[in-house]
């Protein structure tokens, strides 16, 4: 059970890594987002485009941003237009690489699905940052690692009941005797039957 519940965390944060990342890879494919994202300024289209995709998906953020980390996207409006924080956009713009990272942006620390959007020709135009709160990951680790010990107390109950149950039958069995007890008489008794000469009658 501790280990299980210490693998928990790790599991379910590598699961929702694996999700970010393909919603995001879903999000920088959408026609309109490769349309939209070449533009100067936002137009609003991406944000209402961003924001049915993350209602639908249960994640905290989607950010789709430019080839210069503009915001094009926001859960919060009045930060679109502005420059994208936490340092970890590198590797998507300059590299064409997508991957999952942890780093801390305005909304708060995050598990991030990172993937960058490519146009025609194959060149870097933007980035979709697709992001759950560590906050709301560590709450259903700590849901999940409460249905756990909530099993492991009643396998616990169960075995302590069971191996109470078994030694008192046993104990029964043997008149209540405890293993030195037992170990004593049978000595006694060898120690009788190896002095008497002539014989022994038992009756019943």
């Amino acid at each position: 059970g501790g280990l299980y519940t210490a693998m928990i965390s790790e599991v379910l944060e590598d699961q929702i890594g694996k999700r970010a990342l393909q919603v995001s890879r879903t999000v920088a494919e959408i026609p309109l987002v490769k349309q939209q994202i070449v533009k100067p300024h936002p137009e609003g289209k991406l944000q209402k485009l961003a924001e049915k995709i993350r209602q639908e998906t249960g994640a905290e953020f989607i950010v789709i941003g430019n080839r210069d980390s503009i915001r094009f996207s926001h859960p919060k409006p009045d930060r679109l237009g502005k420059q994208m924080v936490g340092g970890d956009n590198a590797p998507a713009l300059e590299q064409g690489k997508a991957y999952v990272s942890q780093a801390t942006g305005t909304l708060g620390p995050s598990i991030r699905g990172k993937v960058p959007i490519f146009d025609d020709q194959n060149q870097v135009i933007g980035i979709v940052s697709v992001g759950y709160l560590l906050e709301d990951v560590r709450v259903t680790v700590r849901e999940q690692q409460l249905k756990v010990g909530i099993l492991v107390g009643v396998l616990m109950l169960l075995g302590i009941f069971g191996a109470v149950s078994i030694s008192n039958r046993f104990k029964r069995a043997i008149f209540g005797l405890e293993p030195e007890q037992i170990a004593r008489l049978f000595s006694e008794r060898s120690s009788i039957i190896e002095s008497i000469r002539e014989g022994i009658v038992a009756i019943d």
